[in-house]
């Protein structure tokens, strides 16, 4: 009996669905929509980054239907309407698969306080996307790096930080192009590392335009070897050619040298090529049956979110076609259900507003620094709400946006988002966290010591 008990609260650990959808960008949120509306009310593992690499885009201008639309904006959209129809987004990332047999078993865990999750399907959709590579450097990652310090991969996200200073970018193809011209319009000088003699961008005549700005430098057969800085930000960059090594001051370093496929935990899962691409097999199929696989996962000639969506729509098809149990779809209202607001936390909009808060506040102030653009800022958001109503008279909760209060992101030096600063009431910094995870432990300590 013991044994037969064991196994039934394995069993009800596992939430069942007909399909679970993997990954939380276009293609994933398209694939959640068609199969919301068959009423086949599918799960969303959205992972680590809600709404993909597309929110760090700010103007798509490519999109049907839209003559020009933030990649965020888009994003948000794509995911009310998917929920509206009945498709269950959770805010959990994917740590292990199981396709051995049906039905199929994936783990995941929370983003805030990495419980443990388990889903069973018999149809997934995976749409876990790429990750952008690094130089691997001296000074780049951990404890000891400026990761978000000064070093970042998104010009369209962090670029704003940097008006008027000097920065570096690293690669030779289009998108170190792309990432160099649109910091020319915001910092003062911008200085492109290319390890080879001469760019590989196909947009000849981006680049010539690249090339004829004034306040760019490119430096060919160079390469970045150690970033460098003073413990909190970026002063320089170390580099290196064939015949010497020298040293040039900046404030930030962009990279633009390519992407990894999302695809080490679905080895021996589904067959990959042999840059970690899924292999597919059957329209959006994978060589497993019943797995399906879409976006830049899949596709590496043409990583566009309009391809992607149309991915996304075909294996959900795919899926729908493929599932036989005889259940008539559910109907789904038309008015989505109105969520409960959370608690207030004060946006400031000028310098002015912020000093005048801090004054006026006799408990600790605890500032949180977005950007509309940011996904990780939209994952901890409900976070600090929550943390607002429980700390309410112990703690004081702002909100900057970063874009649109630049004066306050220059003077606490904000290099990426997200970032928190808790003030004592008289002005003086007690800490500053940076990244969803530090800020989350951070709220936590907080809440645990005011229930002591």
């Amino acid at each position: 009996m013991r044994f037969i008990f064991l196994f039934c609260v394995t069993c009800l650990w596992a939430e069942e669905s007909k399909v679970v959808v993997l990954g939380g960008g276009v293609g994933a949120l398209s694939s959640s929509l068609y199969l919301a509306r068959a009423g086949l009310e599918p799960v969303v593992v959205v992972g680590p980054q809600p709404g993909g690499l597309l929110t760090q885009s700010h103007a798509i201008q490519n999109w049907p239907g839209e003559m020009q639309i933030t990649g965020h904006d888009l994003v948000e959209k794509m995911r009310a309407q998917a929920e509206l129809n009945g498709a269950k987004l959770v805010e959990e990332e994917v740590t292990k698969v199981d396709f051995s047999k049906r039905p199929y078993q994936i783990t995941t865990r929370t983003l805030e306080d990495h419980v443990e999750k388990q889903y069973s399907a018999q149809h997934v959709i995976i749409a876990m996307g790429t990750a952008p590579n690094h130089l691997g450097i001296p000074g780049e990652l951990g404890p000891d790096g400026y990761w978000g310090k000064g070093v970042t991969n998104c010009a369209i996200c962090d670029g704003n930080l940097y008006e008027d200073a000097r920065v570096g970018v690293v690669g030779g193809g289009d998108a170190a192009v792309l990432e160099a011209l649109y910091l020319a319009n915001i910092a003062k000088e911008v200085h492109v590392f290319v390890r080879k003699k001469e760019f590989r961008a196909v947009e000849k005549k981006r680049l010539q335009t690249l090339l004829e700005t004034k306040n760019v430098k490119v430096h060919f057969e160079t390469t970045v070897s150690a970033v460098i800085g003073d413990g909190e930000k970026v002063t320089a960059l170390a580099l290196q050619t064939k015949n010497k090594k020298w040293k040039i001051p900046v404030d930030g370093l962009f990279l633009a040298i390519g992407s990894t496929p999302n695809s080490k935990l679905l080895q021996g899962a589904v067959e990959l090529d042999k840059q970690g691409y899924v292999v597919l097999k059957n329209g959006q199929e994978t060589s497993r049956s019943g797995v399906y696989a879409i976006g830049d996962i899949v596709e590496h000639s043409f990583s566009q979110a309009i391809s992607a969506a149309g991915d996304g729509a075909k294996a959900a098809l795919q899926a729908q076609q493929a599932i036989s149990d005889g259940a008539a779809p559910k109907e789904k209202s038309a008015v989505a259900e109105k969520k409960a607001e959370g608690p207030k936390v004060l946006e400031i909009g000028s310098l002015e507003a912020f000093e005048k808060a801090l004054k006026e506040s006799d408990v600790p102030v605890l500032v949180d620094f977005y950007a509309a653009w940011c996904g990780p800022c939209r994952q901890i958001s409900p976070r600090i709400d929550k943390s607002a109503d429980q700390l309410a008279g112990q703690v004081k909760f702002l909100k900057v946006n970063v874009d649109r209060v630049r004066g306050l992101s220059h003077k606490f030096n904000i290099r990426a988002m997200p970032t928190a600063i808790l003030f004592h009431p008289d002005g003086r910094v007690l800490e500053q966290k940076i990244g969803a995870d530090e800020i989350l432990k951070m709220l936590k300590r907080l809440e645990e010591e005011q229930a002591r």
